[in-house]
């Protein structure tokens, strides 16, 4: 509890944001920890601008409520939204077996399961690689899939982010 506590800080006395998790208490150390803590940093700045925050009110969870409307309820915006997400290696079987899969999540789980090739897409495409952070933010706010589809969730992301 403390962890989430300091994380949700995120402010300091002068007002300056804080960088987002900097001791990256909510990445599993692993191959591609650096990366997703890049893309997160990245996943983060987007946000905080409204016209990709706005993805929250673009989606709704299973019971119709806005994403946006869960955010408010934790009294939180995107980027201190993401700050409490755990991030952790996945298992190359499963989903992280398709080799379009950069990373996975069960709706309304707030652990996101990073796939090897998470590391090459971010330096390949540092902005794709935000994107999916923010695609698998959505997840665990409860959004499902089919409908809508994960390339749709995806292009619709990048139409509001980059």
């Amino acid at each position: 509890m403390a962890v989430w506590a300091g994380l949700l800080a995120g402010v300091s006395e002068a007002g300056a944001r804080a960088p987002v998790d900097p001791k990256m208490l909510m990445i599993e150390p692993g191959p591609a920890a650096s990366w997703v803590r890049l893309a997160r940093e990245g996943a983060a700045r987007r946000l905080a601008r409204p016209e990709c925050a706005g993805i929250f009110g673009d989606f709704a969870g299973p019971a119709g409520q806005p994403l946006q409307e869960k955010l408010d309820a934790y009294g939180l915006a995107g980027p201190e939204y993401l700050a409490l997400l755990y991030f952790a290696d996945g298992v190359e079987g499963g989903r992280c077996g398709d080799e379009n899969v950069l990373a996975t999540t069960t709706p309304g789980s707030r652990r996101v399961s990073v796939c090897r090739r998470f590391a090459r897409a971010y330096r390949d495409d540092p902005t794709w690689a935000e994107v999916v952070v923010i695609h698998e933010a959505l997840h665990t706010l409860g959004l499902g899939e089919n409908p809508p589809s994960s390339a749709e969730i995806s292009i619709r992301v990048a139409a509001r982010c980059r």
